[in-house]
């Protein structure tokens, strides 16, 4: 009894903890994992779209890609913008249009919707060295989706993209605010917080009831099997022996 009863607490345990693994899952934030051009690279052609990937999808909140950010400024530290349109989402990719200018250093800066539903930024430099001869665009002085306007960034640690061999740390780039309302990190941490709370008070109940039973197969006497003999052997007690 007590080994069953050990066996359906255990499963049940496990059955609640592979329930909370989706959730403890999607609180981590997206990351990039490749970009075109890369970072630290050194680019020779002219590119017509600046690609970012990440490891998951990115959320589109508004279906037109105002909830994301993509710019490149430069060259060397510029404020100029050579993003020539709004980024696009597509699943795990986000991708602007861009015509650069004179060789230097461009910074890429994105700021997007990660699948958990939190903001996540971040930015990366790559190297521009074109052919002699070669057109530079002229850039503008602000960036050219007219649906989002630049803020300075105001992402805490936490929520910034983790460092990853695609990117480096941004720490004074500006940022975009989009917008379209986004899900702020307080409310999916106390859904979460829920969802994980619940499942502890289950499994605590069940130790709780695992120990009853095991504490209660302790304290009860063992029957030998003269007593129980004797017992089913000795005559019922009569109405005599009861009112005595």
């Amino acid at each position: 009894m007590i080994r069953r009863t050990l066996a359906a607490s255990a499963g049940l345990a496990a059955a609640i903890a592979l329930a909370l693994l989706p959730a403890v899952a999607a609180s981590a934030h997206d990351y990039l994992v490749g970009s075109d051009p890369a970072a630290d690279s050194t680019v020779t052609a002219p590119p017509s779209t600046v690609t970012l990937t990440f490891n998951d999808r990115v959320l589109d909140l508004a279906g037109d890609g105002s909830s994301t950010l993509l710019t490149v400024t430069g060259p060397d530290a510029a404020t100029r913008h050579f993003e020539t349109g709004c980024a696009t989402v597509a699943d795990v990719n986000v991708s602007t249009p861009v015509a650069l200018g004179a060789a230097g250093s461009y910074t890429v800066t994105y700021q997007i919707v990660s699948a958990d539903g939190h903001t996540v930024s971040n930015s990366y430099a790559f190297s521009y060295q074109p052919p002699a001869g070669t057109v530079e665009a002229q850039g503008t002085e602000k960036t050219a989706c007219g649906a989002a306007s630049t803020t300075p960034a105001t992402e805490s640690p936490a929520a910034s993209d983790p460092a990853t061999p695609e990117a480096t740390t941004g720490g004074s780039e500006p940022l975009v605010t989009a917008s379209t309302p986004q899900p702020t990190q307080a409310a999916n941490d106390s859904g979460l917080g829920l969802v994980i709370g619940i499942g502890i008070a289950i499994v605590v109940l069940a130790i709780i009831g695992v120990v009853i039973v095991i504490l209660t197969a302790r304290r009860k006497p063992p029957v030998s099997a003269t007593d129980a003999a004797e017992e089913a052997d000795a005559p019922p007690a009569s109405d005599d022996d009861t009112a005595k």
